[in-house]
């Protein structure tokens, strides 16, 4: 019989496997907390899984703002085909579904489907097809009037300000701005007389024609305010053509009454800049006239129940001071007013940011948006597209969100550099796989956040046929 004592229990005969340890106890997350940030909550809409916690990303500025995020505007840049476009068309057909609004500058074409990589998105959301721009106009194409009276007063003149300024290539002088609001004044006057909306040919039409008693009210002959506004009025000819001419470059997109083919207040309003020559001032205006137009128009006033404030009650909370909120809707049903929330998406947006008088003009939009509760969405390739003015600065100190996606190694540091970000980043963003990112959320960084999609997902947002190999199994979604 054998000794008990001779087997050495204690001694184990093989090699064991050990478990792995699970839990969910604040000591161990401690442990993990350059790895595992914060979760930004449970509201908003879904993005896929931190990779480093195997938690759910579930991300929305809205819902977010306050807590750690002092505002909604993002920014998303990386190498192409690493799925920019696909985290983003997903993302806004999320926030559609909790109600927001959105609006899209699409710039990137799709050749073989003749028409922007966005189309087939709005189309499936709206059914409405998108808002398209094209030099000389055409057959449905639309037009936008920077004198529509929608846009009015000062920011009228600011708006056809820039027109001149981009088209001249250099800003106005102290005479040819004054001679310019004198002719935007009388080009209104003129044309109410006849009874139509004024157009820009009006303006060039007064800055030629200036009233002598014009003249006298700033203290200049006639021939000096002429003087002061020709040069002027010969850009806006150029760009909008003449009765002798009629090649201007924009001529079809902005030198007509406005003809919008969509309501304004869809989930989605797509406007397709495809045709438009990239990198040329007609780009640059059209952008700027149609940020403008959304201002005045698509950014109005508006309760998430569909009313206006005016048909809110006022609530005094402070009897003393006469501070007041805006409370019930009676005729709706809503308790309180609350602001509608819209994202604007700039596909492409080196011709925003890297366009200084483009990106001032749009620093309104930028600066307030949580006044408008907007988000504003930038997608770039590489910050080296940008140039380093003063405006593009301050739009991107602007954007509370940072998305990365993969890139070579001499963006990833400049990236770094730039955005101030922790030295470790700049080799992480080289190693990142595809529909992966870092994001940067307020100040909390999130190394690995992977987008997922679905089937259907997949196909609106697949945006590389001409490149995709017929025995793919799957579309790339970038």
């Amino acid at each position: 019989m054998t000794d008990l004592l001779d087997l050495a229990p204690l001694t184990p005969l093989h090699q064991t496997v050990r478990r792995p340890l699970y839990t969910e106890t604040n000591t161990s997350q401690a442990l993990y907390l350059p790895i595992a940030p914060p979760t930004l909550g449970t509201a908003g809409a879904v993005i896929g899984r931190e990779l480093y916690s195997g938690k759910a990303f579930i991300y929305c500025p809205f819902s977010a703002f306050g807590d750690g995020l002092p505002g909604g505007n993002m920014i998303v840049m990386g190498d192409t085909g690493r799925g920019k476009s696909a985290l983003t068309k997903t993302y806004t057909a999320r926030q559609i579904r909790l109600g927001r609004k959105v609006v899209v500058l699409d710039t990137k074409e799709q050749k073989e489907r003749e028409e922007g990589e966005w189309a087939a998105l709005g189309r499936s959301l709206t059914g409405h097809a998108p808002v398209k721009f094209a030099p000389g106009g055409g057959r449905g194409s639309s037009c936008i009037n920077p004198m529509d009276p929608a846009i009015a007063g000062k920011r009228q003149v600011e708006l056809v300000r820039t027109i001149v300024e981009l088209g001249l290539g250099r800003k106005l002088d102290e005479f040819a701005g004054s001679a310019l609001r004198i002719a935007i004044r009388r080009a209104h006057h003129r044309a109410g007389e006849e009874g139509r909306p004024p157009v820009l040919a009006d303006v060039a039409a007064a800055l030629r024609a200036p009233e002598e008693t014009d003249a006298q009210a700033k203290q200049r002959t006639g021939d000096e305010l002429l003087a002061d506004g020709l040069e002027a009025s010969y850009v806006l000819d150029r760009l909008c053509g003449s009765d002798q001419d009629s090649t201007g470059d924009l001529i079809g997109m902005l030198d007509g009454p406005t003809s919008l083919s969509i309501d304004l207040d869809a989930d989605m309003v797509v406007f397709d800049l495809t045709k438009v020559p990239s990198g040329g001032v007609a780009m640059t205006i059209l952008v700027a006239v149609i940020s403008v137009f959304l201002e005045e128009v698509w950014l109005r006033p508006l309760c998430e129940c569909g009313t206006e404030p005016t048909q809110h009650e006022r609530v005094t909370v402070d009897a003393s001071s006469g501070a007041w909120e805006l409370g019930a809707n009676a005729s709706t049903g809503c308790r309180r007013y609350t602001q509608r929330k819209r994202i604007l998406v700039c596909e492409e947006a080196w011709h925003i940011l890297g366009t200084p008088q483009l990106a001032s003009l749009l620093e309104k939009f930028l600066k307030f948006a949580r006044g408008y509760g907007l988000s504003c969405i930038f997608i770039v390739h590489h910050l080296s597209d940008i140039d380093d003015s003063a405006e593009t600065q301050a739009a991107l100190k602007m954007a509370d969100t940072i998305i990365i996606y993969s890139m070579k190694k001499s963006e990833a540091e400049d990236t770094v550099a730039r955005l101030g970000l922790p030295a470790w980043t700049a080799e992480h963003i080289m190693r990142l796989r595809r529909g992966v990112a870092l994001w940067k959320v307020g100040e909390v960084i999130y190394p690995g956040v992977q987008h997922l999609l679905t089937e259907t997902e997949q196909h609106l947002c697949f945006s590389s046929g001409s490149m995709t190999d017929l025995s793919s199994a799957a579309p790339d979604t970038e």
